[in-house]
């Protein structure tokens, strides 16, 4: 190699590093940006709107956090009916969720494909999170209301059978437990957990 060529291979190399610098500062802005626009849309911390991005959140999509524990009520028996879907549909557009947001868009997505457990679980961390540090998120009671209406949406058989079904009873009283608050549908029908 000559020292010309030598010269343009170093040049080359410092301008991709000055690049590639340039870009990672732009990705930080774009993430510190993200990160403080969820924290405003949730009205809490950074430390529970970095959770929540690391959940899949973002600011456009962020209020849909406190409403999954309703998602995962409606897929608590494994399946979401049309008159659970409608439900936790309504929650939404009473909660300020427009039907042609991207919010809402990514709660339609929850309610065709079922998230996982472990998703569910680190959610419900941080609702308890939003519930306990912002009281117009929703208190616990409220909570654990809106859940047994959901659970109740599809109802018992022509009113003959209770109309939340063991599983829906299970997940009752799991959220209620991350919530501690009582919930007397679950605790008047499900056995105390071992």
């Amino acid at each position: 190699m000559t020292n010309e060529e030598e010269e343009k291979y170093f040049e080359a190399k410092q301008s991709e590093w000055r690049s590639n610098i340039r870009r990672e500062k732009r990705l930080e802005a774009i993430q510190e940006k993200e990160l403080e626009g969820v924290a405003d849309e949730l009205n809490t911390s950074e430390d529970v709107a970095e959770e929540a991005l690391n959940l899949g959140f973002d600011q456009a999509t962020a209020r849909v956090l406190p409403l999954v524990p309703l998602v995962e009520m409606a897929w608590a028996d494994g399946t979401v009916s049309r008159a659970e879907r409608d439900r936790v549909r309504e929650l939404a557009t009473n909660f300020g969720i427009e039907s042609d947001s991207e919010a809402y868009d990514f709660l339609e997505l929850m309610l065709a494909e079922q998230p996982s457990d472990a998703f569910f679980d680190r959610v419900n961390r941080v609702v308890v999170h939003l519930a306990d540090s912002d009281p117009n998120t929703w208190s616990s009671e409220t909570l654990v209301e809106l859940l047994e209406s959901v659970a109740e949406a599809s109802g018992g058989f022509f009113g003959l059978t209770n109309p939340i079904n063991a599983d829906e009873r299970a997940v009752l009283r799991d959220i209620a437990e991350y919530f501690e608050v009582e919930s007397s549908r679950a605790r008047d029908i499900l056995p105390d957990k071992d």
